[in-house]
């Protein structure tokens, strides 16, 4: 069967097939800790409702698919940047 893959996807499996991942020794005790950064992560970010015009809902629509992220990490990012470029230090 030959799959298509992405040269990203391409890149983890020949990584992984030279031999380069390796399994951590604790590994449920990582999968936990990765779990609190998440959960700490979503507990620290709030929900904003915007109103905008149709035409440039549809162009953010536009440019996450081209860019294989979702709207709203699109805007948060997009919101985030100009915050860190325009904020006073």
């Amino acid at each position: 069967m030959n799959i298509h893959l992405e040269p990203e996807e391409q890149d983890l499996l020949d990584s992984i097939e030279r031999g380069e991942w390796r399994s951590v020794p604790n590994l449920q005790d990582e999968i936990k800790r990765y779990q609190r950064y998440a959960s700490a992560y979503l507990k620290s970010i709030q929900q904003v409702s915007v109103e905008l015009p149709a035409q440039d809902v549809d162009s953010l629509k536009e440019i996450a698919q081209r860019s294989g992220v979702p709207v709203s990490l699109l805007l948060s990012s997009i919101v985030h940047q100009y915050i860190t470029t325009h904020s006073q230090s």
